[in-house]
């Protein structure tokens, strides 16, 4: 009840992004569960080889870091239940929204365990402009794999 409280205190641009960013977050969580990969990627946007260069833009958006804020505290307001596949989709696809041109970056790591088995460990962060806005923390051991491009369009004229 005290979350819900909270929640009624915040601004009403805070509780629309908050709002959406629980979409987005749910949408993503029923599609790694529920479906194969090849099922919904296309809707990560372009795929590229890791080494293609990144798309940066002149500048930071500022509207970048609240929507990686919000995802976070969700997910934290979770117990940290979601995986960083999951969260990467969720902000990837409110930064498309925004027309806000993000990577999507995939990538992997390989460690050798006590017993001198090998284990493969993944994982995925967003990057924007010249730095990884969300995933990085954990991000910088692993070696890019693929990457899903979002670039600036414009927006479409439905007025036809």
């Amino acid at each position: 009840m005290n979350i819900l409280r909270r929640f009624m205190t915040l601004p009403w641009a805070r509780k629309q992004l908050m709002l959406e960013a629980a979409f987005w977050l749910l949408l993503s969580w029923a599609l790694v569960r529920g479906l194969p990969f090849r099922f919904w990627s296309s809707w990560l946007g372009e795929q590229r080889p890791a080494d293609a260069e990144p798309v940066v833009e002149e500048g930071e958006d500022p509207r970048v870091a609240p929507i990686c804020r919000c995802i976070e505290s969700l997910n934290a307001r979770l117990g940290g239940r979601l995986t960083c596949l999951m969260l990467a989709m969720a902000a990837h696809w409110m930064l498309r929204r925004r027309h806000i041109p993000s990577s999507l970056v995939l990538g992997t790591l390989t460690e050798r365990m006590p017993d001198q088995s090998l284990s493969l460990k993944a994982h995925a962060w967003i990057r924007h402009g010249s730095g990884v806005v969300l995933g990085g923390e954990t991000g910088e051991a692993y070696s890019p794999i693929s990457r899903f491009v979002h670039s600036r369009s414009a927006p479409r004229d439905h007025s036809r």
